[in-house]
Protein backbone atom coordinates (compact mmCIF):
# COMPACT_ATOMS: atom_id res chain seq x y z
CA UNK A 1 0.00 0.00 0.00
CA UNK A 2 2.85 2.19 0.78
CA UNK A 3 4.25 2.13 -3.34
CA UNK A 4 0.89 3.26 -4.54
CA UNK A 5 0.66 5.91 -2.28
CA UNK A 6 3.95 6.79 -2.66
CA UNK A 7 3.58 6.84 -6.74
CA UNK A 8 -0.11 8.35 -6.30
CA UNK A 9 0.70 11.41 -4.55
CA UNK A 10 4.10 11.83 -6.46
CA UNK A 11 1.89 11.67 -9.77
CA UNK A 12 -0.49 13.94 -8.22
CA UNK A 13 2.21 16.53 -7.61
CA UNK A 14 3.40 16.50 -10.65
CA UNK A 15 -0.24 16.86 -12.43
CA UNK A 16 -0.58 19.81 -9.60
CA UNK A 17 2.84 21.26 -11.53
CA UNK A 18 1.05 21.12 -14.76
CA UNK A 19 -2.56 22.07 -14.07
CA UNK A 20 -0.25 25.22 -12.51
CA UNK A 21 1.73 25.70 -15.56
CA UNK A 22 -1.75 25.95 -17.75
CA UNK A 23 -3.84 28.62 -15.31
CA UNK A 24 -0.52 30.53 -15.46
CA UNK A 25 -0.08 30.90 -19.09
CA UNK A 26 -3.31 30.81 -19.27
CA UNK A 27 -3.89 33.85 -17.53
CA UNK A 28 -0.39 35.51 -18.65
CA UNK A 29 1.13 35.47 -15.59
CA UNK A 30 4.76 34.94 -16.75
CA UNK A 31 5.84 34.30 -13.14
CA UNK A 32 3.39 32.11 -12.02
CA UNK A 33 3.98 29.62 -15.25
CA UNK A 34 7.58 29.80 -14.99
CA UNK A 35 7.13 28.72 -11.33
CA UNK A 36 5.36 25.96 -12.95
CA UNK A 37 7.47 24.92 -15.23
CA UNK A 38 10.49 24.66 -12.44
CA UNK A 39 7.99 22.64 -10.54
CA UNK A 40 7.09 19.97 -13.15
CA UNK A 41 10.86 20.27 -13.84
CA UNK A 42 11.44 19.23 -10.26
CA UNK A 43 8.56 17.08 -9.84
CA UNK A 44 9.42 14.87 -13.19
CA UNK A 45 13.13 14.41 -12.19
CA UNK A 46 12.94 14.11 -8.50
CA UNK A 47 9.42 11.38 -9.11
CA UNK A 48 11.62 8.30 -7.08
CA UNK A 49 12.59 10.60 -4.58
CA UNK A 50 9.00 11.96 -4.22
CA UNK A 51 7.46 8.73 -4.33
CA UNK A 52 9.87 7.22 -1.91
CA UNK A 53 9.18 10.07 0.76
CA UNK A 54 5.23 10.14 0.44
CA UNK A 55 5.09 6.64 0.42
CA UNK A 56 7.43 6.53 3.65
CA UNK A 57 9.50 3.53 2.04
CA UNK A 58 12.65 2.86 -0.16
CA UNK A 59 10.71 -0.43 -1.58
CA UNK A 60 13.11 -1.18 -4.55
CA UNK A 61 9.29 -1.86 -6.95
CA UNK A 62 8.58 1.75 -5.71
CA UNK A 63 12.03 3.15 -6.75
CA UNK A 64 12.27 1.23 -10.50
CA UNK A 65 8.44 2.48 -11.38
CA UNK A 66 8.80 5.51 -9.81
CA UNK A 67 12.42 5.54 -12.29
CA UNK A 68 10.67 4.96 -15.41
CA UNK A 69 7.86 7.32 -14.58
CA UNK A 70 10.10 10.12 -13.83
CA UNK A 71 12.09 9.27 -17.14
CA UNK A 72 9.07 9.23 -19.41
CA UNK A 73 7.48 12.43 -17.45
CA UNK A 74 11.36 14.27 -18.16
CA UNK A 75 11.72 13.46 -21.71
CA UNK A 76 8.14 14.50 -21.74
CA UNK A 77 8.74 18.09 -20.17
CA UNK A 78 12.21 18.33 -22.55
CA UNK A 79 10.23 17.24 -25.29
CA UNK A 80 7.96 20.67 -24.61
CA UNK A 81 10.75 22.79 -23.99
CA UNK A 82 12.52 22.12 -27.11
CA UNK A 83 9.17 23.48 -29.12
CA UNK A 84 7.74 19.74 -29.32
CA UNK A 85 10.16 18.28 -31.45
CA UNK A 86 11.80 14.70 -30.42
CA UNK A 87 15.68 15.00 -30.56
CA UNK A 88 18.35 12.49 -29.62
CA UNK A 89 19.25 13.22 -26.64
CA UNK A 90 16.14 13.42 -24.55
CA UNK A 91 16.18 9.93 -23.64
CA UNK A 92 19.57 9.93 -21.99
CA UNK A 93 19.27 13.29 -20.61
CA UNK A 94 16.14 11.96 -19.04
CA UNK A 95 17.93 9.02 -16.93
CA UNK A 96 20.69 11.30 -16.02
CA UNK A 97 18.53 13.91 -14.43
CA UNK A 98 16.25 11.66 -12.93
CA UNK A 99 19.26 9.58 -11.87
CA UNK A 100 21.08 13.27 -10.47
CA UNK A 101 18.04 14.05 -8.94
CA UNK A 102 16.62 11.74 -7.14
CA UNK A 103 19.87 10.89 -5.94
CA UNK A 104 20.43 14.01 -4.28
CA UNK A 105 16.48 14.18 -2.59
CA UNK A 106 17.01 11.07 -1.61
CA UNK A 107 20.30 11.77 0.13
CA UNK A 108 19.10 14.88 1.64
CA UNK A 109 15.68 13.24 2.74
CA UNK A 110 18.21 10.78 4.05
CA UNK A 111 20.25 13.17 6.53
CA UNK A 112 17.33 14.95 7.29
CA UNK A 113 14.41 12.16 8.40
CA UNK A 114 14.86 8.54 9.24
CA UNK A 115 12.25 5.83 9.98
CA UNK A 116 12.57 4.08 13.46
CA UNK A 117 9.88 1.61 14.02
CA UNK A 118 7.41 2.99 10.82
CA UNK A 119 7.35 6.59 12.32
CA UNK A 120 9.59 9.34 10.52
CA UNK A 121 11.36 11.12 13.32
CA UNK A 122 14.24 14.27 12.33
CA UNK A 123 17.54 12.56 12.41
CA UNK A 124 18.42 15.74 15.18
CA UNK A 125 15.48 13.89 17.58
CA UNK A 126 17.01 10.22 16.58
CA UNK A 127 20.39 11.56 18.22
CA UNK A 128 21.81 10.74 14.57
Amino acid sequence: MAVVRGLALALAFFAASFVLHIVGGATDQSWLFAMAVVLIFLSATGFPAFAAFFGRTMDRALLAIGGVAGVVLTAGALWAANDRTFAWWHAPLAVALVGVVSYVLLAGQQRIVRVRGGRVVREVDAGG
